[in-house]
């Protein structure tokens, strides 16, 4: 079923460090994010993301899940996405909303909190999902996700959509990856299809998941 899987492998990756920003969901590349931002640790990550133009990295919280985000004893997610800031409004002087979308998965190899209470990640950069024309046999799959891209537009709700343009509904990555943060799947399920290398196998999986009508439904309403 869904824990069918294949090996993430990142030869000859060089490790690097960024800001981690570790919460109770999963970011997908392509995929947007809007978090409201109001603690000193957060604030100052953020303003220095947008003086330097560099990206945070998005993990979940897979363990210790009644402990507080200062608990030095909190895990993570070994596969993570950066985000970029696409979009920041300072409401007041510590309070800011800000927009992102995800770029690039990333292998999470260590982290460390500061004195702060911000993580920082060592990371190694996975590659992106190779361009896969999406298979005759998933064709419905991604005609539902064709469907879902209408009803927002016609309902003018793009702008609160957990993606954006361009749509790629022909191709395997983007389909999956779409599919997968509409779903209501439980954040294990999440993590594990954004662990997978191959776009196809996460088509396969995802399909596998809709082929349930009941859910279908649901996701149409």
């Amino acid at each position: 079923m869904l824990f069918r899987s294949e090996t993430m492998t990142t030869p000859h990756s060089i490790s690097r460090k960024i800001p981690l920003f570790p919460l109770g969901t999963v970011l997908f590349p392509d995929g947007v994010i809007a978090l409201k931002i109001f603690e000193a640790r957060y604030l100052d990550m953020i303003k220095r993301c947008l003086r330097e133009k560099t990206e945070f990295g998005v993990v979940s919280i897979i363990k210790n899940s009644d402990a507080s985000e200062e608990d030095a004893s909190l895990s993570f997610s070994k596969i993570g996405t950066l985000a970029q800031i696409e979009d920041f409004d300072p409401i007041q002087p510590a309070l800011y909303m800000t927009k992102s979308f995800g770029t690039q998965r990333f292998k999470l190899i260590s982290s460390k909190q500061e004195t702060s209470g911000l993580w920082i990640g060592e990371v190694e950069l996975l590659e992106n999902d190779p361009l896969i024309p999406v298979p005759q046999e998933h064709q419905k799959v991604a005609e539902l996700l064709d469907e879902i891209i209408s009803l927002i537009q016609s309902e003018d709700l793009l702008g609160d959509a957990p993606f954006k343009k361009p749509f790629k509904v022909d191709d395997c990555g983007w389909v999956s990856n779409r599919l997968a943060e509409l779903l209501p799947l439980s954040l294990a399920q999440k993590n594990h299809l954004l662990a997978q290398t191959n776009p196809r196998i996460r088509l396969d999986l995802i399909t596998e998941i809709i082929e349930d009508d009941d859910l279908r439904n649901l996701m149409m309403h």
